[in-house]
């Protein structure tokens, strides 16, 4: 558990620390009790957990790396972390039709959605997000741009408000075991001739049940650039669901996504995907230098990044190129969404 009290309050409002204890004392466990064995180099091995501390396997000492957020991941990246969702994602799917069961039925409280629960903290946080936002906006707009700097901002600022439903459980779409927090940290990749071969997930902190899409498209907005989406996204995606669907068959059962049903929620997840980025780019692609000197006084960083937000993103935008472009790409494709459903 974090040291710092800011922090601690913040795990314990979101009930993270109880979820990954869930996660590996009880997720784990029954699929292996029902012989679902499809997640055994897709997580980490637990070996201890008491009220302040996991144990698990050290990845380091087996050759895995953990990357850096700031640079876009390669293809073999991408598509070894897209398999390890794909487990996940199957596990739950064949646990529920294993067991003729759905899984909130049996996990209510570990799946249970909690960053988006109104908390004072998860609050905050949000209300740093939108002043994020807001200064995007201001810093990217121009004159002869389709649609409103007013209008664009209400709607960004919506969208936020709509995450609260994007992360409930879907009563249109197949509902399993979500990650969450896809971003590049939270996955570690093992290279054999500089290539990825296989990646583990880590940090199920805020796990929930939701459509895999809601995983899918979060994860290949947060770890790739605009223009890599643009030449590779439908490739990802029939890669993604080629290896969710082979899981599956690998149970005994088909078409329990099928790829019409896949595709329909990718394409309802794009604003979803897209808001959840420009959140997490606020902080996650800080540059080493200014993460160091915020993060050198944790409680100060949080007046920074929670109080203080609209004046400090202008700031490192100034400061830092990278965090700037992809920041600004980011809000433009926002804003051609809007344009395109609005005008």
């Amino acid at each position: 558990m974090p040291k710092v009290q800011s922090q601690r309050k913040f795990l314990n409002e979101i009930n993270g620390f109880f979820k990954e204890r869930q996660f590996f004392t009880r997720y784990c466990p029954q699929l292996n009790t029902h012989c679902v064995n499809i997640l055994e180099d897709a997580v980490p091995v637990c070996h201890f957990i008491n009220e302040e501390t996991f144990i698990f396997d050290d990845l380091h000492a087996e050759g895995y790396e953990t990357l850096s957020a700031r640079a876009p991941l390669q293809m073999d990246c991408i598509k070894t972390a897209l398999i390890t969702l794909a487990k996940l994602h199957a596990s739950g799917l064949i646990l529920e039709e294993v067991k003729s069961f759905r899984l909130v039925d049996d996990f209510e409280e570990e799946l249970k959605e909690s960053f988006y629960l109104g908390t004072d903290s998860t609050e905050f946080a949000m209300r740093s997000c939108k002043s994020g936002i807001r200064a995007l906006i201001d810093l990217t707009h121009r004159d002869d741009m389709k649609i409103s700097k007013d209008l664009f901002t209400v709607k960004a600022l919506e969208g936020c408000d709509l995450q609260k439903t994007f992360t409930k459980p879907s009563t249109r779409f197949r509902n399993t075991v979500c990650h969450a927090d896809p971003w590049t940290k939270n996955f570690m990749f093992k290279f054999e001739e500089g290539k990825a071969i296989n990646c583990v997930a880590v940090d199920f902190q805020t796990y929930r049940y939701g459509p895999p899409a809601q995983d899918v498209l979060a994860f290949i907005h947060l770890v790739t650039d605009r223009d890599f989406r643009s030449r590779h996204m439908n490739e990802l995606l029939h890669f993604y669901y080629e290896k969710l669907d082979d899981n599956v068959e690998k149970f005994g059962f088909k078409n329990v996504v099928t790829k019409e049903e896949f595709f329909d929620s990718c394409r309802y997840f794009q604003q979803f995907a897209l808001t959840q980025t420009i959140t997490h780019f606020q902080v996650v692609i800080l540059s080493d230098e200014i993460a160091n000197e915020l993060f050198a006084d944790p409680e100060n960083a949080r007046f920074v990044l929670f109080e203080n937000k609209y004046d400090f993103f202008k700031m490192v935008c100034e400061k830092d190129p990278l965090f700037r472009k992809k920041n600004f790409e980011l809000i433009d494709e926002l804003r051609e969404f809007y344009e395109n459903r609005l005008l």
